[in-house]
Parts: C-alpha cells; structure tokens; sequence
C-alpha cells in the first residue's frame, strides 16, 4: 500500500499530549509544494542552461583556436617565405656583385670591350636584387646602407666608367692603374661590407620576424589554454550545481511523492514506511504500539452541499488539530478520503491511547468556520496494538479497520477497540453491505404498504411505505436487518429513491386520492439534490407531488439545523408535505415545530402503547394533539394494535392514526386484495 521513505521523526522521551483545542483556524492550509513536474523541470531546466553555456564557451574557445591557428600559419608562413626571400636576395646578391667585380676586372686585365659589354647587361640584375633587398630589410638597415654606399658607389661608378673608356680606346694599361689604386680597392672593400651588412640585417630582420611570430603563437596559445581551463572549471561548477538542483528536485519529489498536498500530512506511502521502522524498533526494544484509524462523520454531506473546496478546507483542519494534539514524535497521516491514522507510542502508558481517542473524538465535534457558514462533523475511531493484535502494519491497519466498522454499527462518533470476535461480525457486515449496493439496482428492496386511516370514519386515506428486502437466499427481510446498515455506509439514500420508485409503480392500481408516505434518513436531509430527486421521480410516473408526505426524525434536525431547514423549505416549495415523525421521544423541542412549519406531526408508538398503563402517555398524547391543533397541523398515532386504543384517541381528538389494528404492512397487491372493495382493513 505503501510506497515512499518519508518518515516522521521519532523521539525517545515525549512530552505529554496537550489539552484538545476548541477549534482550529478554517484556513489552515498546511505546507505548499510544488508540483513534481515543476520541480524536475526547474532543475532540468538549469542544467540545459548550464550545458549550453558550457558548449557555447566551448564553440567560442574552439573558434578562437581555429583563429588563431589561421593567424599563425599565415603567419608563420609570411615570416618564412620573408625569411627565405631574404636568404635567397642576400646569396643572389653576393653572386651578382661577384659578376660585376670579375667582369670589370677581365676588361681591364685582358682589354676586350666585351666584358664591358657583360658587366652592362649584369648590372640591372645587381640593381633589381638590390631593390628586392631594401625591399625585405628593416628601416635601419635599409638607412645604414644607404649611408654607407651613397659616396662610395658614386666614386667606385666614375672609376669604372673612366677605366671602361679606357679599355675601349686601346689604353688598358690607364684601366689598370685605376682598379689597382688603393682609392678603388678601399671603395669596392667598403662597398662591399655594406653590401654583406646589408644582406645579413636583412636575413636577420626576417629571421626575427619568424621568432616573434613563433613567441607570440607561444603566447595566444598559452592564453586560449588558460581559458580552456578556465572554462572547464565553469562547467565543472555548473554541472556540479545542476547535480545538487537534480538531487534537490529529488528530495522534494520524495517529499512530494510522500506528502498529502492538501493537508501537507504524511501520505499512505509514507505511513507504511514509518509503520515499517517503528514496528521494527518496538521488536527489537520489546515495546507497544497503537494504531488509531479515524473516520470522519458526515463529511460526504459537506462536499453535496458547500461543494468540494468546501470539504477540502475540513480536511485540511482536520489535519491542524491532529498536529496540534500528536506528540512529536508520533506518526500521523491522511490515509485516503475522509480517513486519517495516527500511530503511538504506547511503551510508557497503554491507557493513553484512549484518552488521546477521547481528545480527538472532542475536537473533531468541534465546529468548524467555513466563512459564510459552520459545520460539525465528529470522527469514529478504530484502534488496534502491537504486539496483541498484530505484528504486521497491514494487519494492524485492517484491524483497527474491523474496530472502527464496529464502532460505526455502534453509534457514530465511537471509539472501539479490536476484539478477535470483531473479524467475523466485520466480514458479515461488509458481506451485508455488498449485498445491499447489489441488490438496490437489483430491485431486491420492496415496498411494503401500511394503510393511514382517518379515526372519526375508519376510512383510509393513506399508506406508509415501509421497505422490506426479498433476498435471494435469506427471504424477506424486515427493515432492522438492513436499515442501520444502510445509513451507517450512506446507501439509505439511493435505497430510499429506488424503494420510492417501486411505490409509484406499485400503487398505479390504488385509489388516486390516497396519499403516500416514507421516511427519510438524517443523512438525506443534508442532501441539496433530495427535493429535484424526489420530483423527477413521481414525474416519472405521473404522480402528483402534493400526495407524498415526507417524514423525518427529530436526529436529522439536531444534526444540522441549517441543513435540515435548507432542505426543508425545498421540499415544501416542491409541493411535498413534511412529517415530523416520532414526536416526544427525542428533543421535542418547539423551536421546530414554529421554525420548519411541519405539516404533520407524528405522535410515537411508545405512548401509544402504553396509554392504559401509564397516565403519563395519556397526557403527553393529549399535550401533542392540543399543540398540532393550536398550530393547525394534523396528528398521526402510529402503533394503534386495538379498537379500544383507537377509540381513545379519536376521543382525545387525533385526527388519524396507522398501526396492526388497521392492517398489516403487505404488497400494494395483497392490500387490494383485502380491501375487497370495503373499508377499513380488517386486522390480521
């Protein structure tokens, strides 16, 4: 039955249990939970955030890295192509200065004007490289050279012009006194280390480029790992937080799964569970248990009538008072519908489980503030221990179960204890009770008719319909096998409305001025829909409202006064009159009598009976009729067994009265077949 871990504290050394109190706050509402859905949506919902912030940092890292990457690769590929180009423009300008040099010196040594011709066509291959070369170095090299060679190249290109003239006009040796003077050798020296200079700033310049480009790819790289990190310990944080959201949302969804929402009370679930833990610590530690299961009364009438949030606020002050009278450390929990159970401690005082029912029974008659009106409703209690009774929870529950049965069959707002002798009378009782729910769509439930009959004429003038249960294996049933059992698991209404609808068929063949008379249950008084009910059955059959008489005891006015002339005044405006039946034996008070308008009252058979023997039911029968008379409602004896009986009353002035004197309850069919066209009934 059970099904969640929830389990209320326990505590070793209790305070004693405090007084009842005489009411609790209509608004208790008990603690508010979200629903399950809600909390796992909440902390799925954080833990998709923290994923896709976690991947989006991951997708922006990765796009940095990609990035930088790229970067560093063009990069790097720039810095060595420069690099390259430099070595390449440094060797090819060495080589070309080489070729420039030796073809001046052969035109000079052997005096052919073809190597003049050879360093003229070399000479813009120099140049071009030179350019390619101021190209690739560095502002200060570039400036350094240029110092260094402006003077020098100008001198060493008048010296090699004036030696080439030379060597053209047939004079080589003047060619030769020119390049072998210390002027052109200092010039083409210098000229040359500029150039060497030149070459090696430039293959310099390039090779740092690459390492400044290696070191700053060294740098980003280091920065988008220390993000990387860094991100991962973001995520490793988030994650870790949506796992205790995840856990929490656990917790709560136990909780929830444990938890009865509308009275913020342990649930079933969580009751089996703490049952389970203190039986199995009150069998290790030899102690004693008590199971109270409570019921409450009346409730199903609250919802028929104020409607269910109604009947919800009772449940939820119903789960206040039990908290405020429970010990600490007791379990208590709303077992379903109407009922609660509360487990004790009963190790220290077994008698206090019954001053504790006792304190419950009192505060649950308390009334209970609905705003626009008050309510009473009462509980019954049904209580069974460990280890006497059972040693198990589901035993111990079904039988504080078969005591509470039993306490209902008693009176309600009972306490009883289990008895082994209760199993078998609770399963002859539910046995019952399934036979009645059966039999009523069954038609099992036959009306039995009792003829009203007018005193001064012996005419009829009326019948009681009385209900009478063909059971299929039993027989005929009177009223007292079924009644008690009928209205104690609220089934008196539903047999009441099919009882009436087999009267209506059953008296199609009855004289039409006769009336029909039944008796209603205190519950059904409570009942809103009793009165469109009540109609649409006679409408069924063609049956004039105004020949039923409702009656209805005294009980159901103390139940609920508000109640009973709410409905009250419905039945009178539909048409129906009402009877007060069994006048004398209860309350009697007059309050009734002036504030509901009854249309008859009904004097009960006990001072009828005793009207020879006891001149005290002489006088009470005087005092009712005199006061119907004064209120100008009429009086019907019930219980008329002899002539003389009947004479009495009619000399007393009772204007009607039933009873075996008149006829026996029979099928509307055998009442016919007695009448034989005559009136009155002879008694059988």
């Amino acid at each position: 039955m059970l099904a969640s871990r929830h389990i209320l504290p326990e505590s070793s050394s209790l305070p004693p249990y405090p007084h009842a109190p005489k009411a609790a706050p209509a608004d208790s509402t008990g603690p508010l939970l979200l629903p399950a859905a809600s909390i796992v949506e909440q902390a799925m919902a954080h833990a998709r955030r923290a994923i896709a912030l976690s991947l989006a940092g991951a997708a922006i890292l990765l796009l940095a890295v990609l990035a930088e990457r790229w970067w560093f690769d063009a990069a790097q590929r720039e810095a060595t192509q420069r690099h390259a180009a430099a070595l390449r423009v440094a060797g090819e300008l060495r080589l070309a200065d080489e070729r420039l040099t030796a073809a001046a010196q052969l035109a000079v040594l052997t005096g052919q004007s073809g190597w003049v011709d050879r360093f003229d066509r070399d000479l813009p291959r120099f140049e071009a490289l030179l350019a390619q070369a101021r190209a690739l170095a560095p502002g200060e090299a570039l400036e350094r050279f240029g110092l260094a060679t402006r003077s020098a190249g100008e001198e060493l290109e008048d010296m090699r012009l004036a030696a080439f003239e030379a060597v053209v006009v047939g004079s080589p040796e003047v060619a030769r006194s020119i390049f072998e003077g210390d002027r052109y050798r200092a010039k083409t020296a210098l000229l040359r280390q500029a150039i060497d200079d030149f070459a090696q700033s430039t293959v310099a310049a390039a090779q740092r480029e690459l390492e400044r480009v290696r070191s700053r790819n060294a740098l980003i790289a280091s920065t988008l790992l220390l993000a990387a990190l860094v991100l991962a310990g973001g995520l490793a944080r988030r994650l870790a937080g949506s796992r205790a959201r995840l856990q929490q949302a656990e917790a709560r969804v136990q909780a929830l799964a444990a938890t009865d929402l509308l009275t913020g009370l342990p649930n079933r679930a969580a009751l089996h569970d703490a049952m389970a833990k203190a039986l199995a610590q009150a069998t290790r530690a030899g102690g004693r248990l008590a199971v109270l299961l409570i019921d409450l009364d009346r409730f199903k009438p609250i919802n028929d009538r104020y409607g269910h949030g109604a009947g919800d606020q009772v449940l939820r002050t119903v789960g206040e008072r039990l908290r405020m009278l429970l010990r600490q450390g007791d379990t208590r929990a709303r077992y379903g519908g109407d009922e609660f159970v509360i487990l004790v401690d009963e190790s220290e005082d077994a008698s206090a489980t019954r001053h504790l029912a006792e304190r419950i029974a009192d505060s649950l008659r308390q009334p209970i503030d609905l705003g626009p009106a008050s309510v009473n409703i009462g509980a019954t209690v049904g209580i069974a221990r460990f280890p006497e009774d059972a040693r198990e929870a589901d035993d111990l529950l079904r039988k504080a179960d078969s005591a509470l049965y039993r306490a209902k069959g008693d009176a309600r707002g009972g306490i009883c204890f289990y008895d082994p002798g209760l199993d078998e009378q609770v399963a002859e009782r539910a046995a019952l009770e399934q036979s009645i729910r059966d039999g009523i769509p069954r038609g099992e439930f036959i009306p039995y008719l009792q003829p009203v009959v007018e005193l001064t004429s012996d005419r009829i003038v009326g019948v009681e319909v009385l209900a009478r249960w063909q059971h299929p294996k039993r027989g005929l049933l009177p009223p007292s096998a079924f009644i008690g059992v009928a209205e104690a698991t609220g089934l008196i209404g539903p047999l009441t409305l099919a009882l009436l609808d087999r009267a209506c068929r059953d008296t199609a063949a009855l004289p039409p001025e006769w009336r029909l008379s039944i008796n209603l249950a205190p519950d059904q008084m409570l009942d809103d829909s009793l009165a469109p009910q009540l109609a649409a059955i006679l409408g069924e059959h063609g049956v004039a409202a105004s020949r039923l008489d409702l009656e209805l005891t005294e009980t159901a006015l103390v139940r609920d006064t508000g109640a009973a002339r709410k409905v009250t005044a419905a039945l009178k405006a539909a048409g129906f009159t009402v009877t007060l039946d069994d006048f004398g034996t209860g309350y009697s008070s007059l309050a009734y009598l002036a504030e509901l308008a009854f249309d008859r009252i009904k004097i009960d058979r006990s001072f009828i009976r005793t009207l020879r023997d006891r001149p005290e039911s002489a006088k009470v029968v005087e005092a009712i009729i005199g006061l119907s008379r004064s209120l100008g409602v009429s009086t019907v004896a019930e219980g008329i067994e002899d002539a003389c009986d009947a004479a009495r009353l009619r000399a007393m002035g009772c204007p009607l009265g039933q009873g075996y004197h008149f006829g026996r309850p029979a099928p509307a069919g055998e009442l016919l077949a007695r009448l034989h066209g005559r009136q009155p009934v002879d008694a059988t």
